[in-house]
């Protein structure tokens, strides 16, 4: 009866070392906290094929796609930044430049409200996205300023035109 108890055990564990699925997993593990994550994404991908129920897998598959979300959105509220202070570097803006912003503006707030549903930042990259959002809300707040004047200046014009 121990033979078979021993023999169990050793079978249970040599599996959980030995199966490709389990293999794989931990090849994305030590890829995540290699901080790889498309690597870890992959390689739990791949152990999921393998064994759909493989729990590691799953967690560190999720947590990779996390980061890569986040990493992605980051990337793209920085070009999105960049690409707003390239225009506001000019003296004068026109009504297109004023759209152009609002775009941007618009691109940024809705891949951020898309963000937190599915992902959990760490408290640096929560720090980034909220400097960017504040930075951003700014940005919004001033192009209604902007758009104000110019609504005040067609109407200061109309009013002119009727006299």
């Amino acid at each position: 009866m121990k033979i078979l108890l021993i023999g169990l055990i050793i079978s249970i564990v040599g599996y959980f070392f030995l199966s490709p699925s389990y293999t794989l997993s931990r090849k994305a593990q030590k890829a995540y906290e290699q901080q790889d994550f498309q690597k870890a994404y992959e390689f739990s991908a791949q152990a999921l094929k393998k064994d759909r129920y493989n729990k590691s897998a799953f967690q560190i598959h999720n947590q990779s796609k996390q980061r890569i979300n986040i990493q992605n959105f980051l990337k793209r509220a920085k070009k999105d930044f960049e690409d707003a202070l390239t225009i506001l570097k000019k003296s004068k803006l026109n009504p297109q430049e004023l759209l152009e912003l609002q775009w941007i503006y618009d691109d940024f707030l809705a891949h951020y409200n898309n963000l937190f549903f599915t992902n959990k930042p760490t408290e640096q990259e929560k720090k980034a996205i909220e400097e960017y959002f504040n930075w951003f809300k700014q940005l919004k707040n001033k192009l209604l300023e902007a758009k104000e004047k110019m609504n005040l200046a067609k109407d200061s014009q109309s009013l002119q035109i009727l006299k």
